[in-house]
């Protein structure tokens, strides 16, 4: 339990292992479906897991005292299932024409809802930049609802031409032309994209004069969803 407990807090005990942590029964099959390589699988009394779950396989299964996973994960309202597993290899950069990038955002909830949005609106993989969150923080993991799993993340340069997320300037996303290959960057929640930053053009979020901005998981969603709207038109 001190190794489950060290992968839950520490990014560094995730990198050296090349381990992860799974919180939930729906995360762990979603996992098995994607073909995630787990390592070990705790479960408190209540679960005859594998049977539950209806599946079979040969996984290395520790049924552990009530309360035990609770004092381990992160969530404030434990499943009674957690796993470890393989950190996938990172992917090359796919050839592709729609990437998003997240440049320095720290909140793992916040990084995991932009996951899930990009891998919903169709990019062909997300790339975090070493200013940003661990991809494989277990709240990161959770909030992707296993869109982590689905979607590559990627390491290189990006694809096309990037567009930087600011909530007021640039061109109105729904006037944008953003049906070519582009790379979508958005940036840390506090400080946002610095106006330095390597991108080639910025594009914002039509809003009520009385919003300021959006958080920036919103601001992505939105945004996503716009290219991928523009791109069936």
């Amino acid at each position: 339990m001190a190794e489950l407990r060290r992968l839950v807090n520490r990014r560094r005990e995730r990198t050296e292992t090349g381990k992860f942590v799974i919180d939930g029964p729906r995360l762990l099959i979603e996992a098995l479906d994607a073909g995630v390589e787990l390592v070990d699988v705790f479960v408190e009394p209540v679960f005859d897991l594998w049977a539950d779950l209806g599946v079979s396989v040969d996984i290395p299964t520790w049924t552990v005292g009530d309360g035990v996973l609770a004092k381990v994960g992160s969530v404030v309202t434990p499943q009674g299932v957690m796993a470890t597993a393989r950190i996938p290899e990172p992917a090359p950069l796919a050839s592709g024409d729609f990437i998003v990038e997240l440049a320095g955002v720290a909140d793992p909830g916040n990084a995991g809802t932009i996951v899930r949005s990009a891998a919903a609106a169709g990019a062909q993989a997300v790339v975090f930049s070493p200013e940003s969150v661990d991809p494989w923080n277990p709240k990161t993991v959770r909030a992707s609802a296993g869109a982590l799993f689905q979607i590559p993340l990627a390491v290189g340069s990006s694809v096309g031409e990037r567009i930087g997320a600011h909530p007021h300037q640039g061109e109105s996303c729904d006037e944008a032309d953003l049906t070519g290959p582009l790379t979508l960057v958005v940036g840390n929640e506090a400080h946002g994209l610095d106006q330095t930053a390597a991108v080639d053009r910025w594009v914002s979020i039509p809003m009520a004069e009385s919003v300021e901005s959006l958080n920036v998981a919103s601001a992505a969603a939105v945004l996503c969803f716009e290219i991928a709207r523009q791109r069936r038109s």
